[in-house]
């Protein structure tokens, strides 16, 4: 394995195909903010297909050459790596000093700072979702159609309970309640405390990515090409909104807005009230990867290697930057300082952007920095 650094802008994103040119794209339309340089990059032995997590200085990303790594956050050193039984595409989740994550060998593994093993626990299906973490518990879903609720401190298996379909996405937490989807369709909602399902409902095709909690009501996504709102209370459906693609991307909800990809490259912004449309942009590829809003900007990774810096409001492109292949996760945030000697920035240019990072199915960790 080689590991490269080079200075560039900060996001982090993951590669998952053969290297090519990285670069900055968009249209001779007058001042646009740009990333400014790649810090660093980082390669391991497979794809990256899951959104790193940044914590404690350091990015972690999970790699389907079946290893966990930690970098420094700074240079992207590697601190540690750490090898599974198999394929890593369960996103990690860091809880305090430890890290949770799935393989595909059927197991959850916590791993401490150091990069040793302090637990694992073994399913009866590969583990494509991220752990949650919880009132001191652990809780993934599983190939094998099951949620399973971990103590953090002993490794006990608490309670599993039956989704009906395999679960590929993170379980989505709030007031006791869980909230999580399935292959088969449906949207579960379950009491934390044993499991039991308080209601479910469905929709035409498989739901693939984690629901976002918003006041009284769950909003999700459905391959059927809807994005649905339901009330968290008791699953009554409160609006339907239909695209022209399958959605697997994660809503993100801010000031009133609901925002989310879908696999016919377009981003859509909705109403969380009402759920109409507020704008709607085309991409240059099919969006898998959830959209991360920080610093009043919207970024989004696509299949065709971009990662897109959107004005919240209106969908306008701030700047595009190319990788060298397809961003099928999340830009995840570094959370950094900009230097007191930062040039002034013009005044309809949003706030200076602070550190990200992506990762994309080349096998590589990238950070850039905008300006």
């Amino acid at each position: 394995m080689t590991g490269r650094r080079t200075v560039l802008g900060t996001i982090v994103i993951g590669l998952s195909g053969a290297a090519g040119c990285l670069g900055t794209t968009g249209d001779d339309d007058g001042e646009r903010l740009e990333p400014e340089r790649e810090l660093w990059s980082f390669e391991t032995g497979g794809r990256l297909p899951t959104t790193p997590a940044v914590a404690n200085g350091r990015v972690h990303v999970g790699s389907l050459d079946r290893h966990v790594y930690a970098l420094e956050t700074a240079q992207g050193t590697e601190r540690w790596r750490f090898e599974t039984g198999d394929e890593v595409w369960s996103a990690p989740t860091i809880d305090g000093d430890t890290l949770y994550v799935g393989g595909v060998d059927h197991r959850v593994y916590a791993i401490g700072p150091d990069g040793n093993q302090r637990w694992t626990v073994e399913t009866s299906g590969g583990i494509y979702a991220p752990p949650t973490t919880a009132s001191d518990r652990v809780y993934v879903g599983s190939n094998d159609g099951r949620l399973y609720a971990i103590s953090s401190a002993t490794d006990e298996v608490e309670w599993t309970v039956e989704i009906g379909g395999k679960v590929k996405s993170k379980l989505a937490t709030v007031e006791g309640r869980g909230y999580v989807g399935s292959t088969d369709g449906m949207l579960s909602a379950l009491d934390l405390r044993d499991g039991a399902r308080q209601w479910r409902v469905g929709t035409d095709e498989r739901v693939l990515s984690r629901p976002a909690v918003h006041d009284d009501r769950v909003v999700f996504g459905s391959t059927d090409g809807r994005c649905y709102a339901v009330d968290r209370r008791n699953g009554d459906e409160r609006w339907r909104y239909e695209t022209d693609g399958g959605i697997a991307s994660s809503p993100a909800v801010r000031n009133g807005t609901v925002y989310f990809g879908n696999w016919r490259m377009r981003v859509h912004a909705v109403d969380v009230e009402t759920g109409e449309r507020r704008w709607r942009t085309t991409l240059r590829g099919r969006i898998n990867g959830s959209p991360t809003l920080a610093d009043g900007v919207l970024y989004v990774g696509d299949a065709a290697g971009i990662v897109h810096a959107l004005d919240p409001e209106t969908g306008e492109a701030h700047w595009r930057f190319e990788t060298d292949n397809a961003v099928i996760a999340a830009p995840a945030v570094v959370d950094e300082r900009q230097p007191e000697s930062a040039p002034p920035r013009l005044a309809h240019r949003p706030p200076r952007l602070t550190p990200r990072a992506v990762g994309t199915r080349a096998g590589r960790a990238v950070r850039i920095r905008t300006r």
